[in-house]
């Protein structure tokens, strides 16, 4: 009995240890980022995207409605401009991280906004975490079974003992 118990709890540990090597992205997948263009009063924005050898790209096009016209691109998020500026109508994206657009537009015949709005941009080098938590609950339900076989074979272990 012991000899099936030792073999279990080993065949346990080597999963669980191996669990995050099977868990992990492919190295060689490329990273998925996603854009959102946000649209307000003065018209829309929409986008395509293109995956190449060097990443995703992104290409946001403002669509100002009648009597409005386009003054700037608001963006949030990790992203190199590959073509165009920010005050550009189409401008192109090399994705670096999960983005946001939003294209400004005025009035036509108004002053531009001149509105100090900051463009956020997040330098850290390291990317913020996305997505769920599965590899860490199967980690955890892995461990849980682990000790209850454990304590299972303490108990077995202990009333043969005192049945001797």
């Amino acid at each position: 009995m012991k000899k099936v118990f030792s073999v279990l709890v080993a065949v346990l540990i080597l999963a669980v240890s191996a669990m995050p090597v099977f868990a992990a992205p492919s190295p060689t997948a490329s990273k998925e980022y996603k854009i959102v263009v946000h649209n307000n009063k003065g018209g829309s924005g929409t986008y395509t995207t293109k995956v190449d050898k060097d990443g995703k790209h992104a290409t946001i096009t403002a669509h100002p409605k009648n009597g409005y016209k386009f003054e700037k691109w608001v963006i949030k998020g990790k992203y190199k401009i590959v073509n165009g500026n920010l005050t550009s109508k189409k401008l192109t994206l090399l994705l670096k991280g999960d983005v946001e657009a939003t294209p400004i537009f005025t009035k036509k015949g108004s002053k531009s906004s001149g509105s100090t709005t900051h463009i956020s941009r997040n330098t850290s080098p390291v990317s913020p975490k996305t997505g769920d938590n599965t590899l860490y609950f199967a980690i955890m339900i892995s461990v849980g079974a682990l000790l209850v076989l454990t304590a299972l074979g303490v108990k077995i272990s202990t009333a043969k003992a005192s049945k001797k």
